[in-house]
Formats: structure tokens, sequence, C-alpha cells
């Protein structure tokens, strides 16, 4: 047996075994149940996050800061034939030499090293797939399909089980499924459209539910009594994207959307009218969970009954680092609100301190008295551009009947890096402004928030490296697009930020300040997370470019893998984003 691991800080300590040093680790093959997702990827990226706790962190370094400029296309495809399969989000996963990838069409296996499709799924087309991407683990393909989990056979396609994990119509599985020990997580979404939010565990073998935590408490369960009346019935608490998870505490981290009510008219009639009181549990929270019963263990609620859709959208990171002299156990999260939430992950209580702070009321809305504060730096400005026609508010700001502009700067879902060789976080989000009032039906004696993007606002981004010793700004990098939900980031250990840009190119930047080193164009908005991989000793980078709606990038359904020496060339440039926000964008 020969295995090599890499501690946090990337590096090497080996266990000697019969057959000497190792190979690789994180390598999900058939027949082995229990693959060891604790380290940062080396040979193989296997999950969304490259590891359980999501730190998008690779351990590779055959491309680096002084090489990168040789890196060049080593295949490309349509993955169908050339029809939309977008948006494509996934991230591209790598086992073994294989890829998996999805698109909104097709679960799709490839060749890593040349592209050749192996086998593709291609559900009922009315069903669609789940465009985020797979987790594979016991010779399975474990994928959502609106809302029903799938476990295909990972040599062949061939569909294993099905099961529906929930019969709301509303909602969906929007994220990858995570898989440990026998175990695969997956939760809903839809929580804007009323739908409630749930994280359940499935069987791995037979698809059976093991258990399910609902995001929003029922009739007569803890915390009901944070919701007026019985507005917990109009839902919310929406799993968005791919939880964190430590094994060697036993627990999973979920973070949560905005509540169903008041979002935006659409719900029944109940549900439209946003002056229903109460912090609104488990809302824009992250929770945490017992892996093995799903029994609720702490939360964190980054604000209390959000009135502007700034609910924790993006995954949690977890790094083990040393704070004041002593090993502490950390969560961090980029929230919509442009803070950058660091607690202790054992107890879900604030690394350095979170201050509730007296915020602007509206007593129709029934806002929260204070929000929490995080002691240090937002990563991203508060407050928006003014606009004429609008009144203008920073976070937190209240609204009520006149058009109202209020930054939401922060990750919507993009996913944020962390590199245990830098000891720093890297944030993507996005600047735009949002314009919020209520529309009030006097006669129905209802209110409900409305909100859009304002014609003729700016529309950019920005990459924030924040130190999580201090919660303090290294460095930042202005970017020509939105960034908080698009791409996200990839750090590796050779030294390497990768971004996906809307405009189509894949961008690698230096990690130590942000400085570009190399771009390539890909022929369509770069708006899926990056993945990094080896095959036959050579080190691989891949993307989707699909395009985005929400960015307003030109959709395609191109997957790019690149190399040192590799020799295709750059795809025609597509249309660039707006830079603007278009007569109307939503």
């Amino acid at each position: 047996m020969r295995r090599r691991w890499f501690d946090s800080t990337g590096k090497m300590f080996v266990l000697v075994a019969m057959f000497g040093l190792a190979a690789s680790v994180m390598v999900a093959r058939r027949g082995d149940p229990v693959p060891d997702w604790t380290r940062n990827p080396t040979r193989d990226f296997p999950l969304v996050g490259g590891d359980y706790y999501h730190q998008r962190y690779s351990a590779l370094d055959r491309i680096n800061t002084s090489n990168v400029k040789n890196l060049g296309g080593a295949w490309s495809m349509h993955l169908e034939e050339g029809g939309r399969g977008g948006p494509l989000e996934a991230t591209p996963i790598v086992v073994d030499g294989v890829m998996f990838v999805t698109t909104a069409r097709s679960v799709l296996s490839l060749d890593a090293k040349t592209g050749k499709i192996k086998w593709r799924y291609r559900p009922d087309s009315k069903a669609g797939s789940s465009k985020k991407g797979v987790v594979v683990a016991e010779g399975k393909v474990f994928f959502g399909l609106r809302t029903t989990l799938v476990a295909l056979d990972q040599e062949t396609g061939r569909v294993l089980w099905e099961t529906q994990v929930t019969t709301e119509a509303a909602a969906g599985i929007s994220a990858p499924p995570l898989y440990y020990n026998g175990l695969v997580y997956v939760g809903t979404a839809g929580g804007d459209a009323g739908a409630r939010g749930q994280m359940g565990a499935y069987d791995g073998k037979t698809g059976k539910e093991i258990w399910k935590f609902y995001t929003i408490p029922g009739r007569g369960d803890r915390f009901a009594d944070t919701w007026e009346g019985e507005s917990y019935k109009c839902g919310g608490g929406a799993i968005w994207t791919t939880p964190a998870l430590d094994p060697d505490l036993g627990m999973i981290y979920v973070g949560t959307g905005n509540a169903g009510l008041s979002q935006y008219g659409g719900n029944p009639a109940y549900c439209d009218d946003a002056t229903h009181g109460g912090d609104n549990l488990f809302t824009a929270s992250i929770v945490a969970l017992d892996l093995k019963t799903g029994a609720y263990k702490w939360h964190f609620q980054q604000i209390h009954h959000d009135i502007w859709h700034l609910d924790s959208g993006g995954s949690s990171v977890l790094a083990d680092i040393t704070y004041r002299g002593r090993p502490r156990k950390i969560l961090m999260n980029p929230g919509k609100t442009g803070f950058f939430y660091i607690l202790d992950r054992t107890n879900g209580k604030p690394l350095m301190g979170i201050e509730e702070k007296p915020v602007p009321q509206e007593p129709r809305l029934k806002t929260a008295r204070t929000q929490p504060y995080p002691i240090g730096d937002p990563y991203v400005p508060q407050c928006p551009e003014h606009l004429a026609g609008y009144e203008r508010g920073c976070v937190f700001s209240a609204f009520w009947d006149k058009p109202t502009l209020i930054a939401r700067n922060g990750n919507t879902w993009a996913p944020m890096t962390f590199s245990p060789k830098t000891g720093l976080a890297y944030l993507p989000a996005n600047i735009w402004d949002f314009g919020y009032r209520v529309a009030v039906d006097d006669q129905a004696k209802r209110a409900w928030t409305t909100g859009s993007y304002p014609t003729g606002g700016q529309r950019s981004g920005m990459v924030t490296a924040m130190d999580p010793m201090t919660n303090k700004v290294v460095w930042q990098k202005k970017m020509k697009f939105p960034a908080g939900g698009g791409s996200g980031l990839l750090s590796t250990a050779g030294g390497l930020l990768f971004h996906g840009e809307s405009d189509g190119n894949l961008v690698a930047f230096d990690i130590s300040n942000g400085n570009e080193l190399w771009k390539f164009q890909t022929g369509a908005g770069a708006n899926a997370p990056v993945s990094t991989f080896e095959v036959g000793g050579e080190q691989y980078v891949a993307i989707m470019s699909g395009g985005n709606y929400v960015m307003l990038s030109q959709q395609s359904d191109l997957l790019w893998a690149f190399r040192l020496g590799g020799t295709v060339p750059e795809a025609p440039p597509p249309r660039e984003p707006p830079l603007v926000h278009p007569v109307g964008a939503k």
C-alpha cells in the first residue's frame, strides 16, 4: 500500500509501507467506499470544493508563476454538439484520469487527457439535469435532477437508482451532492418561490433517506417563535451551494437563503405580505448539523429578517489556523452583505468578534433593531453609486415606497478559495447596485418587496485577499466584470489564482498581489469554476465556458483543458457583457 498526504501547509509527509513511498491521494476508485478527501487535492480534483473543507486549493505546482505564460490549449470540445448546453456552471470533476461534467441536458464522462467521451447520460428532455456538477464515489456518479437524486454507474453511465428528495413543486436541487462514509448529502433550493429548504443524507448504495433537516421550523419546533404568526409556512432557507464538511468534528456546514415571504411578489397572498416580523431562523444563516443524524448543532445568522435578499449564498470554507498562539478550527463565509464572517466551527462563535449594531428602521417592514457587524474590514464597498431618481442607502438601509438604491456588492454564489500556503482567503465579489421599494395594496392590506437592477447602473467586480487572522484586507483588485456570481477562484501551490471572466478569458493571477500573468480566450462566458489535475505526469487546468444570464455573458457549450505547451489556439472572442445594467436586466 502506498499513499501520500499533505498537511495544512501544503508540505508533504510520508507514511512508509511495504511498497515504499506513495503515489497520490484522494482517488475515488470503484471498490474504495471511503475516499480520503480531507487533504488538498493533487492528482485528482474529486469535489467541487477540491476537498471536504471546500478550500479550492490544489497542491500541484508544475504550472506556476514562472511558466504559466506557456500554458496553452490541450483540447476543447462542444459538449452539446454546438447546441445550448448552458448556462454551464459545473466544476470539472476528475477521478483517476476521468473527467465528469454536467450541462443543462447531459452528464458526461470523458478521458481527461484527450477529451474523448466515454459515455453520455441524457435524461428525459423535460427533466433537465443539474448543471452544477456531480460527486463520484462507490463506483457511482451522484447528481441532482430537479427534485431527484440520481446514481449512475461510474463506468457505463447506467442508472443504478433514483430517489425523489422532495415533493414541493417550487423546490429543486441546485448544487452538486457531497459524499462521505457511505452517505450522499444534498440540499434543495427554491426558497424565493416559497419552497421549504432542506438538507438530507441518503444511503449511497440504495438511495434510501437516512435523515432530513428542514431549514425552516414547523409548528412547535425550536425557533418557530422567530417567525411572526404563521409566516414560517411561507418557506425559504434555500440551500444553493454544496456544504463544507469536517469528518473529525462530525459536522456538515450549510449556508441558507432568504425567507420565502415578501420577496418580489408571486407567492400565495399571505406570503406576499412583507410586513411580517421576526428574525426568521434559519434563513440567511450558517447551520452546523451532525453528519450521522442531521441533528442541529449550532447556527449563526448573518442577517436578521432579511428584506434585502442578502442571504448566505456562497459555500463556507474551513481551515485550521493558529490564532493568538493556539490552534483554532475556523469557518469562513463571504456574505452578500460585503462582510467576511469568520467563526469557530466547533461552536459557531465569532473568532474575533461580531458586534450587533443598531440599523435604520422602517416599522412597516418590521426591520430588526440590530444587525451583525464583524470586526475587521468589509471585503467590498457597501454603499451604492448614485443614480438619478433613487434615494441612496448602504448595507441594511431601510426602504418603503420610494425607489431606494442599496449596494448588493458581496458574493452571490461564486466560490472563494483559501491557500494554506499563504494563509490568506481570496474572495470574488460583484460591484453593482439594486433598487428596492415596497408595493402597497391598501385594499387588500398587503405589501410586498420589489426590486431590480437599475438601468444605467454600473457593473464591475473585485477580488480581495483577506487575512483570517485579522479580518483585514491584504490586497484588492478591481475587475472589469462582476466576479461574485460566476467562475469563482482556484488557488494553487504554484502561486496562481485562476478565474474565468465573463468576456470569455480564463485568467491566471499572481496570488501575492493579484497581477495578471496569463489569459486565454475560450470563446464564451467563462463563468464556471476552474479545476486542476494531473494525468500522465502533466498538470492540466479545465473550465467550462457556457455563459451565464446573471453575468449577461454569451452562452455556448464549450469545455476546455490546458497544459504547458498546449497548441490548441484561442477561440474567437464573444461579445462582451455590458458594463451598465441594460433595460430590463433582472
